[in-house]
């Protein structure tokens, strides 16, 4: 394969990990916390939450860094009858389906899930506000195994379910690994680097999810040398570096203004590590990290990421400095997320 071959398809590969997306449906009764859910997958604000009420009307659509949710309009209603119901929302195009429950589990649910079954289709039971699931002097446990009975019921079978709780953030990281494992490579890779960490071991997966898109982008990056290091014999294309910068912030949930509260952090690891991802996240920032690597003596090769990128790419001088400064720049950002979540999680 010749080097513009080479070029070419690793800019394939490139705009192939850009564009996956992972297309996920809720539906539930009124008040079950849908959007409350949504916005705390994607550690942001995307979805309107109202305290009285459910404001889905119609189908609702949000997306945030690779994740696109549907928040699904009440099924077999009038407004939208059950046999025009899957044709007219395209049910067929979502990855899976989380069925979001906080009360009694409804018919309408039940005949929803029931269709998806034919059709072959993932869903996830989740069974949402569990901080409110108590009755006086009865175990949670007890309380757990009532719902779980209840919704088998319904359902005619014995289901998994997930317990969680958007107040205080339980069980979200058994519904980020139960997502996953229902998603096909690709899109599993990219759940991983847009869903918000909840426990240690996501933020490990998000990390190997993240350097395997660094991989790609160095490599196109140093193949696509436009713009020459100063003082040295060397060109990289600046743009795509800055690109990925930008996208492993986001995967991290590394937000401009959560920065810059980060940097007055009184805890000093924090700040040096919010201080070092503002200060290369712009060019000038990014020309000095490259000049860093390039003042190294010997830069090791990076075999792990020749699946990725091929053996004479991973070989050049370009992708071995391009890949070192994306791996230095994912390795801040990753130490700066994982003493936030110790932090939060009292470790």
């Amino acid at each position: 394969m010749s080097i513009h071959d080479e070029t070419k398809e690793i800019q394939r590969k490139l705009d192939e990990a850009n564009k996956t997306t992972v297309l996920v449906a809720l539906f539930g009764q009124p008040g079950a916390g849908k959007s409350s859910l949504i916005n705390k997958i994607v550690g942001q604000k995307v979805a309107e939450v109202g305290v009285e009420t459910d404001k889905t009307v119609e189908l609702a659509w949000y997306e945030a860094k690779g994740l696109k949710f549907a928040d699904l309009p009440g099924y077999g209603t009038e407004r939208f009858p059950k046999d025009s119901y899957f044709q007219r929302f395209d049910m067929m195009q979502f990855d899976l389906f989380l069925c979001v429950t906080s009360g009694k589990f409804h018919q309408a649910d039940t005949e929803f899930f029931q269709e998806l079954k034919k059709r072959g289709k993932v869903c996830i039971f989740v069974a949402n506000k569990h901080d409110e699931l108590w009755e006086d002097e009865v175990p949670i446990e007890k309380l757990e195994q009532r719902k779980l009975k209840d919704i088998a019921k319904q359902v005619g079978q014995s289901v998994k379910v997930i317990f969680t709780s958007c107040k205080f953030n339980t069980g979200l990281d058994k519904l980020n690994e139960e997502i996953s494992n229902n998603l096909e490579a690709a899109k599993r890779e990219r759940w991983v680097r847009g869903a918000k960490a909840y426990s240690e071991k996501f933020l490990q997966e998000k990390r190997a999810s993240c350097e395997k898109y660094v991989a790609l982008a160095a490599a196109a990056s140093a193949l696509n040398g436009i713009n020459p290091i100063p003082g040295a014999d060397i060109s990289v294309d600046i743009s795509i570096l800055l690109k990925l910068f930008k996208e492993i912030r986001s995967d991290y949930g590394l937000t401009e203004s959560f920065l810059d509260e980060l940097k007055n952090s009184s805890i000093p690891a924090v700040e040096l590590l919010a201080n070092n991802v503002v200060k290369y996240a712009v060019k000038e920032g990014l020309v000095l990290l490259l000049k860093r690597f390039i003042a190294q003596e010997t830069i090791k090769s990076i075999t792990k990421y020749i699946p990725f990128v091929g053996q004479a790419i991973a070989a050049s001088i370009g992708y071995k400095i391009t890949s070192n400064a994306g791996n230095s720049y994912l390795n801040d950002c990753h130490k700066l997320a994982e003493q936030i979540l110790k932090h939060k999680l009292g470790v």
